[in-house]
């Protein structure tokens, strides 16, 4: 898991994120979790939300200005679902 694949999951998925579920989602550590969270606050690319409380949680709202994850982007243009095998997994 790196960042970039980490805020495409959590866009599309819509859902708030701890770094623990972060972590669970891809079967990495909360540490890795917490640190690609970490990176997504830093970098002006990523628009996140986020709730207060002991444990916050974020939920991805924008990558670069777009709302929409890649994947969805790709199979309208194509107008069809992407192949798996071409898609990368």
């Amino acid at each position: 898991m790196n960042t970039k694949t980490a805020a495409e999951k959590m866009l599309e998925t819509g859902l708030f994120y701890t770094p623990i579920e972060l972590g669970r989602e891809f079967a990495c550590s909360t540490v890795h979790g917490d640190r690609c969270i970490k990176n997504m606050l830093a970098d002006a690319t990523y628009q996140i939300e986020k709730t207060d409380g002991p444990a916050p949680r974020y939920k991805m709202i924008a990558i670069n200005g777009r709302k929409k994850p890649i994947a969805t982007l790709q199979n309208n243009a194509l107008m069809f679902k992407r192949p798996s095998l071409l898609a990368g997994g």
